[in-house]
């Protein structure tokens, strides 16, 4: 994964960013709570495609520990 990767397509440089550092459990438990939401969902679409596409950018990121931890 390279250290510039953005989750979001819509990035404006404009607009400040939060950076955070997060353990792995706190990976795998957001990652289950958007799977939660994204399954149960009955909203707008375009609020569960931003779930996915975070959801999907959690389980990336759970992809990358394991290849890192496993080399």
């Amino acid at each position: 994964m390279e250290d510039d990767f953005l989750y979001e397509q819509d990035f404006d440089e404009n607009i400040p960013y939060v950076q955070i550092d997060l353990g792995i459990e706190d990976i795998r438990q957001l990652y289950e709570s958007l799977t939660l939401h994204s399954d149960n969902w009955v909203s707008c679409e375009e609020k569960k495609e931003r779930i996915d596409a975070l959801r999907d950018f959690f389980n990336r990121l759970m992809l990358e520990y394991k290849y890192r931890i496993e080399e």
